[in-house]
């Protein structure tokens, strides 16, 4: 109820105060404000929309994608069979559609939401799941839930109380004052 507003507002205040740093027409000095997932909605966009999958895929360099359509549709077959045939390994909890969204979702320089995703999912998934089933079923979902809107109303109030601001990022060993997300197709 609260998120399509949020983001609609979030989106005008991006496009009408830091439009010509995600168009590229003023360099921007710490490289935040690099328009990436615009950027991702619009290649799709013209993708899908313009081009259209039969040119798109006659190209040899695309060819290959086709082939995740038969992927996506026996994967599910195989983990099943694996299931069936080592009922102990527990192949039952693996889901073939989270893995290929995964993998189809990732954007480029976000390099640390994959990888803490993984961990939390492992702890959660595995850890608690197979020596702590108690606490599992009890705080498992609700711990998801709490993770979701602590990430949420952080990038939120960072947003809000940093980035509207003009507060320059501090330089510290696990940031680079040049470029503060670490993307460095974007050096010059």
């Amino acid at each position: 109820m609260l998120a399509l507003p949020i983001n609609y507002g979030v989106m005008r205040w991006v496009i009408a105060s830091k439009f010509d740093y995600v168009s590229g027409r003023i360099p921007d000095p710490q490289g935040q404000w690099t328009g990436q997932e615009f950027k991702s909605y619009n290649t799709a966009g013209i993708q899908y929309a313009l081009v259209g999958p039969k040119k798109l895929f006659a190209s040899s360099f695309f060819k290959p994608v086709l082939y995740g359509f038969p992927a996506g549709a026996v994967a599910p077959i195989i983990i099943w069979l694996l299931h069936k045939k080592f009922p102990k390994a527990r192949f039952d909890l693996w889901n073939s559609t989270i893995f290929f969204a995964s993998a189809a979702t990732f954007h480029g320089n976000l390099s640390t939401g994959p990888f803490t995703t993984f961990l939390v999912g492992t702890f959660f998934n595995f850890y608690l799941y197979r020596y702590r089933r108690k606490f599992w079923n009890k705080w498992a979902y609700i711990s998801g839930a709490a993770l979701d809107t602590g990430f949420n109303a952080n990038l939120l109030f960072i947003f809000i109380f940093l980035g509207t601001t003009g507060v320059v990022m501090v330089n510290w060993w696990g940031n680079n004052a040049d470029n503060i997300e670490r993307c460095f197709a974007l050096k010059k």
